[in-house]
C-alpha cells in the first residue's frame, strides 16, 4: 500500500523541517497542497526543501513549475478545468517536455469514477473516506460499493480523508493501493512523530506500507 502525505493548505511555522524529515524517514510521495499561493510563494516553497527531494513532490497548483523544478508531477483540481483552453496549453506544452510526470486528481464520490475523464491521470484521491474517530466509513460510502469501485472502474485509487490508526486497517481491507495522511499529521504539533507513530502502527498490524 502506497502512503502519501498531503500538505496543509496553509503553510505552518515548522512545517518544511516536518517535510524534511519525513522525506528522511523514507516518504516517497509529498503533495503540495498550496492552492492559495502565488507562483513565487511556492517557488520559494519548493525551494526550502533541498534539492534532491524535488523528484518526491507532486504540486497542486502553478503547474509550470513542473518544468523549472525535478518533480514527481501534478494534480489536476476543479480550478483547472474552468478554463479548459489555458488547461488543454499548459498539460499538453508540459506533457510535451516532460511526459514520464505522474499526474493525479480527486474524486468525492465512487460514481464519478465511472464517468468519461477529462484528463488522463496515474491516480486518484477518492474521499473523504473515513470518519476521524470511528474509522469507519464516511456517510454515503458503503462497503460493497468502495470495493467495486477499487476492483471495477479502472482507476488506482488512493483513499483520503480521515486516514489514521483507526481506519488504516479497514482502508487495507477494502484493497486500496494507497492512502494519503493529512489532517492526522498536520493537526498534531509533531507531525514528524505522528507520521513515524503511523508508520509503527502499520508495521505491527502487518500492513504493508511503501
Amino acid at each position: 500500500m502506497r502512503l502519501v502525505v498531503i500538505t496543509p493548505t496553509k503553510k505552518s511555522e515548522n512545517e518544511i523541517a516536518a517535510v524534511i524529515q519525513m522525506f528522511e524517514a523514507g516518504l516517497d510521495t509529498l503533495h503540495v497542497r498550496k492552492n492559495r499561493f502565488s507562483t513565487k510563494e511556492l517557488d520559494d516553497y519548493i525551494n526550502e526543501i533541498p534539492k534532491h527531494f524535488h523528484n518526491r513532490i507532486i504540486i497542486h497548483s502553478h503547474h509550470r513549475l513542473a518544468l523549472k523544478y525535478d518533480l514527481k508531477g501534478f494534480h489536476f483540481t476543479s480550478t483547472h478545468f474552468k478554463e479548459r483552453l489555458k488547461l488543454w496549453f499548459n498539460t499538453k506544452f508540459i506533457y510535451l517536455r516532460k511526459p514520464k510526470l505522474v499526474k493525479t486528481i480527486s474524486f468525492k464520490r465512487p460514481t464519478e469514477l465511472y464517468l468519461p475523464q477529462k484528463v488522463k491521470t496515474d491516480y486518484c484521491f477518492l474521499g473523504t473516506m473515513f470518519h476521524n474517530v470511528s474509522g469507519e466509513l464516511y456517510s454515503g460510502f458503503y462497503t460493497e460499493i468502495v470495493e467495486a469501485a477499487i476492483n471495477k472502474s479502472g482507476m488506482k485509487i488512493y483513499a483520503r480523508g480521515g486516514i489514521n490508526e483507526k481506519s488504516i486497517e479497514l482502508a487495507h481491507k477494502l484493497g486500496f493501493p494507497g492512502v494519503a495522511l493529512y489532517g492526522h499529521l498536520w493537526k498534531s504539533a509533531s507531525p514528524y512523530n505522528k507520521y513515524i507513530e503511523f508508520l509503527k502502527f502499520c508495521k505491527q498490524k502487518n500492513i504493508p506500507i511503501e
